[in-house]
């Protein structure tokens, strides 16, 4: 049956990915260069009084069920595309599955623009500026400059592009040994953050910021922030409770390994543990660097810095971003100490990109094998067992994203691609709400942890709907909240609704085409695609 309505009998694929390879690709989505060293200055902004750490621990809770919900669905059907496209196109409607997907797809394309061209200013630009004018080294500061220009932005932007998808082209192996090698100096990086930050005491740091800064500008910028309104309350508990949804929101990723499950060992045992590991790796790593920040630069001086820049930039007097590696340098400029740091930030960048590489080129490959886009897209190299058209083209996309993000940036900002994963992921669980009376047969065949019951009914389904529910307030609370998710705009909505009709304009369209060859396409959904 399968080589009758699918592209073949096998996507070419192979099982390639380890327990350890899981785990690395669940966190690396977590810890992206460009999320986690603004976050905290978000964080205390939006929500003064809160207890980072706690948020972390009650956010990581609160996602695991949504994480949980996606390791059953995909170990009930491994498939590339899976968590998302391939259930919800099985057990609800092509259509729903092909468009909701295609969200997906603008979502990771577009967040892989942004976060290539912020390689060079976040996490190279940034700190060398910092170093530059800590040291007096005019040269390093020359440097920064021009790091930061569009051109120069556009250009490192690309090459981090092309370099993970020669890895992505390369096949699983090679990715693998990659992670691996960017995994350990990631995490060498953050263990000499958190060395750095634990050796710095609250007196050590106001010392040494006065000496950058000038006399008594420590307590003027807790001074300048008190006049402009802001204050700490007393009370944590309940700012802790609001920030909840943006402290999941930073969290959010962690499950994306589901979507390329069918190159998984052990994929239900790998997937679960990944998952966890992501979740717990996350909130220990973001709760961890709080503590130390609050206890080496003092609770007062970096809320009121982080609420300055945001809220009041005329009353914030420094020259660089109040952001623990830019802070870490007026404490210690050691070159070699600060070359980790930004070699750790390089790596984190390179795992979030290869990670988003392989769901959007896994994707192109589950719609190409449905016969729902053109065969070429379904292409696997025989040598590296790689989508290799789906690899260049997602290439092709992400460079043209990227141009957009660096040269047309009054055009990009418009675009909140907060909204896009949101909007792509919130009818994810409507797929195993209903799986096991849907597909029943396919459900009874599961894996006996699909299978699991609480109360008689199936926890896949008590799973899906909590996903839903979670994600819908996460949406409804970004909507009243601009501080979760910022503002949402016509672009935004525009993109949303033109991507979904997108994919589903596709699907009719090649459902047609497909008839006219004489292959009923409903037939290539009413199947579990083959590994």
């Amino acid at each position: 049956m399968a080589s009758k309505v699918f592209l073949r009998e096998a996507t070419g694929l192979v099982r390639d990915f380890t327990l350890i390879d899981s785990m690395i690709l669940a966190v690396s989505v977590v810890i992206g260069p460009g999320t986690w060293v603004v976050a905290y200055a978000g964080e205390w902004f939006a929500f003064p009084g809160v207890s980072i750490p706690i948020s972390f621990v009650l956010a990581a809770v609160t996602g695991l069920g949504l994480g949980l919900y996606y390791v059953l669905i995909s170990t009930a059907m491994p498939r590339s595309g899976g968590g998302s496209y391939v259930p919800l196109s099985r057990i609800i409607h092509p259509v729903l599955g092909m468009g909701m997907s295609f969200i997906l797809m603008a979502f990771l394309i577009l967040a892989t623009a942004v976060n290539a061209s912020i390689m060079a200013s976040v996490a190279v630009a940034a700190p060398l500026a910092t170093l530059g004018t800590v040291t007096g080294n005019s040269g390093l500061e020359s440097i920064s400059s021009t790091l930061s220009t569009p051109t120069w932005s556009f250009v490192i932007g690309f090459i981090t592009i092309l370099f993970v998808a020669l890895v992505a082209v390369a096949g699983n192996r090679v990715i693998a040994l990659i992670n691996k090698i960017t995994f350990v100096i990631g995490t060498v990086g953050l263990i000499t953050i958190v060395l750095m930050l634990a050796s710095t005491t609250q007196p050590q740091f106001q010392a040494a910021f006065n000496g950058f800064a000038g006399s008594n500008a420590y307590q003027n910028m807790i001074t300048s922030a008190n006049t402009a309104g802001y204050t700490i309350p007393s009370d944590w508990f309940t700012p802790t409770l609001l920030s909840l949804p943006l402290t999941f929101f930073l969290l959010l990723g962690y499950e994306f390994n589901t979507y390329y499950s069918g190159e998984i060992r052990r994929v239900s045992r790998s997937m679960t543990i990944a998952v966890i590991f992501a979740l717990v790796f996350g909130a220990l790593f973001f709760g961890t660097i709080a503590v130390l920040m609050q206890n080496a630069f003092g609770l007062n001086f970096i809320a009121s810095a982080s609420y300055l820049y945001t809220a009041s930039s005329s009353s914030y007097t420094l020259s660089f971003a109040p952001w623990v590696n830019n802070f870490l340098v007026l404490v210690d400029s050691n070159w070699l100490a600060n070359s980790i740091i930004i070699a750790s930030f390089v790596a984190w960048g390179y795992l979030l990109l290869i990670s988003w590489f392989m769901v959007i080129s896994r994707h192109f490959l589950a719609w190409s094998f449905d016969r729902a886009v053109p065969s070429v897209l379904g292409k696997v190299n025989e040598r590296f067992h790689s989508p290799l058209v789906a690899i260049v083209l997602t290439f092709v996309l992400s460079v043209v994203a990227l141009g957009f993000y660096v040269f047309l940036s009054s055009l990009a900002a418009l675009v909140n691609i907060s909204f896009l994963l949101l909007a792509a992921v919130f009818l994810d669980g409507l797929a195993g709400a209903v799986f096991p009376w849907v597909k029943k047969s396919l459900f009874e065949s599961s894996p006996e942890i699909v299978k699991k019951k609480i109360g008689g009914i199936p926890v896949i389904s008590i799973l899906g709907i909590y996903s839903v529910v979670l994600i819908g307030f996460l949406l409804a609370d970004s909507l009243y909240n601009p501080a979760i998710a910022g503002p949402l705009g016509a672009s935004t909505i525009a993109i949303i609704f033109g991507s979904f009709v997108l994919g589903a304009a596709i699907y009719l369209a090649m459902k047609s085409y497909n008839a006219r060859q004489g292959l009923d396409l409903s037939l290539v959904y009413k199947e579990i695609p083959p590994e």
